[in-house]
Order: structure tokens, then sequence, then C-alpha cells
């Protein structure tokens, strides 16, 4: 399987998902997380969990944050109610992993932790190398599906109104809010730039 259809795969799934919105939310909605993170902790599979935040759900935080714009923007004080998953141990997932060359049993990093203990970490540093290419792939799939999110309207077809996608980690640092930049125009993040800033 190649980087086309597994794109094609996730893109399908998101668009089902943003469809699946209940009208009364709509207007409410005023981002969209995509939180990164891998399936219990395993490198070989990266995932990204959707689902969003409202207006009330600022106004209802705004006194447990420290003030009103820690409630919008730090993900610890949004709803977290999943509206989709991407990835993780996704079957389309792992084939695109393993038809590119980066899959690994769980006995040969044993044994190349093992190999790495007696000094030798050429196998090691193979496994870590084929970790970083998946997280690299995956990533680069998910912020293309962000970007064609706007380009093609499909946000605000949906919400009357074109929103952010804040791709993030359970930590905000250079990387996850490189993924942001990349992905959105800059005109619909700055206030969250700002404040992370």
């Amino acid at each position: 399987m190649d980087r086309a259809k597994l794109y094609t795969y996730l893109f399908k799934k998101v668009e089902r998902a943003i469809a699946a919105i209940a009208n009364e939310k709509m207007e409410d909605i005023y981002a969209l997380s995509f939180w990164k993170d891998n399936d219990n902790d395993d490198p070989r599979c990266p995932v990204i969990y959707i689902s969003y935040n409202t207006a009330s759900q600022v106004i209802a935080e705004q006194n447990n944050a420290s003030d009103t714009m820690e409630a919008k923007w730090n993900f610890a004080f949004w709803l977290q109610d999943e509206i989709e998953t991407l990835g993780g141990e996704d079957n389309v997932l792992q084939q695109f992993i393993k038809d590119s060359g980066w899959y690994y049993t769980d006995d040969e990093q044993e044994e190349a932790e093992d190999l790495e203990e007696e000094g030798d970490d050429t196998a090691y540093r193979a496994i870590c190398a084929k970790d970083e290419q998946v997280q690299k792939a995956f990533m680069e799939v998910i912020i293309s599906i962000v970007q064609e999110l706007h380009q093609s309207n499909l946000l605000k077809e949906k919400l009357g109104k074109d929103i952010p996608v804040i791709i993030h980690e359970l930590e905000y640092y250079d990387l996850p809010l490189s993924w942001t930049k990349q992905a959105n125009p800059p005109y619909l993040i700055e206030e969250f730039l700002t404040y992370y800033k």
C-alpha cells in the first residue's frame, strides 16, 4: 500500500466524522483537536484522536483556568469527546508500515535491546530509524489531511465557518506547534500561537 491510499482511507474517516457532528453543536464549535499519541507507547502505532471544543466549554472552564485564553487553547480544559480515531493498530496503517519496510516484531526489538546492552547498538539504531520513518510519514499524511479540510472548504460547509485544527500532543512544544503551523492558514491559528508564545 502506498501513501496515497493511506491518505484517502484516513481522509474519508475524517470526512465521515465531521459530517456526523450534530447540527445543534455547529455554531458553538471554534476549533478541532487532532491529539497525537502512540497506542500503548508503541511508535509502530501512531494515533490521532479527533475531537472539538466549544465556546460553551470555554465559559464553563474559564474559572478553573488561569484566564480565558488558557481555557480556550489548553487541551486540558477541552471537552475531549472523541469523534474519530486515526491510526494506532488500524490494519490499513499497519499494512502501510509493512509495505514501506518499517515493520519489526516484538522479538526483533527485544533482541536489538539485548544486543545494545552487550555493546552492539546496530540493530537497535535500525529499529529507531524505522520508528522515525513511521512517525514522520504518518504526520505528513495527517498534515496533508488538515490542509485538504481547509482547501476543500469541508469544515466551512459543515460548520458555516472555517476553524483551526490544532495538531498537538499533551505538551505544546516546537514540533507539534510546527504541525499546526503547516496544516492551517496563518490567520486561523494566530490567536492560538500568540497564546503559546
